[in-house]
């Protein structure tokens, strides 16, 4: 198993997980161009993907997917929410901007294009997920799980190498934690983690204080603490790989996420490797040999 992250943070989210079998997205966070241009730095043809998972629909997570999926033809994967969320914000498009206009507003997820565009733009296979019900992707059994977080219905996921067992977990934009969300990541070889703001960086930082008070609470994005304390209850001796992502460019660093996650693991099982991942290019997180970037 390989997972290329693309980039994450507030700027665009974007990973391919991959088997021997099959390649999968989570979230399409970057404009097409862009996508396109980091998924060929990691040599991963976009053909290849066999599907786009998108766990809510924050633009960061969702600019190129509409887009990319009617392109390459990859079947999205989301939650009714996330699907209705995103029909509701192109109903409110349409009417605040009509005609050509319409393009240049902000985009979300898109899944289908507007009636008119119907006969000329390729339509995209949607699949509604949800928390309840494992999907299985040929190579690739995924369970969905809650996340707190401002969105319409966001999820957090675990997806399993069905040819080999293998376990990645993928928790970020998560206001908060609980015993019940942090069960859902036991036995995992790789863990992607949000640890998104230093809680004294965030407190004196330049935010004004309603947006100090969204990310920090229940429902905006985990500090480094709070990652640490997730990240210690899921340490475990088999956990080859601890990836700390959505890192905030005004209220953290990755120096000082690092030093915090080393801090809370001191002690645990964890024997495996732990990386920052940064926004501004991709890395590839594998076996010991295959590792691109390890801080």
């Amino acid at each position: 198993m390989r997972i290329h992250i693309l980039g994450s943070g507030s700027e665009g989210n974007a990973l391919v997980i991959e088997s021997d079998r099959q390649r999968v997205m989570v979230d399409a966070g970057f404009g097409i161009r862009e996508l396109s241009r980091r998924l060929q730095l990691v040599d991963v043809a976009p053909d290849t993907v066999t599907g786009l998972i998108v766990t809510h629909e924050h633009q960061d997570h969702v600019r190129g997917a509409g887009a990319a999926a009617r392109k390459y033809r990859w079947p999205v994967y989301a939650t009714a929410g996330t699907v209705r969320s995103d029909s509701a914000k192109r109903d409110e498009r349409r009417a605040m901007a009509p005609g050509p206009a319409e393009g240049s507003l902000p985009v979300s997820l898109a899944i289908e294009p507007p009636a008119a565009k119907r006969s000329t733009k390729r339509r995209v296979a949607k699949h509604v997920v949800d928390t309840h019900t494992e999907v299985l992707l040929d190579d690739f059994a995924i369970r969905f799980i809650k996340a707190p977080h401002d969105a319409r219905e966001p999820v957090s996921l675990v997806a399993t190498v069905r040819s080999t067992g293998e376990r990645i977990g993928i928790a970020y934009d998560v206001g908060h934690i609980s015993e019940r969300f942090i069960r859902h990541f036991g036995d995992l070889d790789v863990l992607i983690l949000e640890s998104n703001h230093d809680e004294r960086m965030l407190a004196t930082g330049p935010y004004p204080w309603p947006l100090k008070q969204r990310v920090a609470g229940p429902n905006g994005h985990l500090g480094n603490a709070e990652a640490g304390i997730m990240a210690r209850a899921c340490a475990h001796g088999r956990l080859r790989h601890l990836v700390l992502c959505h890192l905030s460019q005004v209220n953290n660093r990755p120096e000082i996420a690092l030093k915090a996650m080393r801090g809370a693991l001191r002690g645990s099982a964890f024997r495996g490797t732990l990386m920052a991942a940064p926004q501004d290019r991709p890395i590839t997180i594998g076996p010991p040999d295959q590792i691109e970037l390890g801080l």
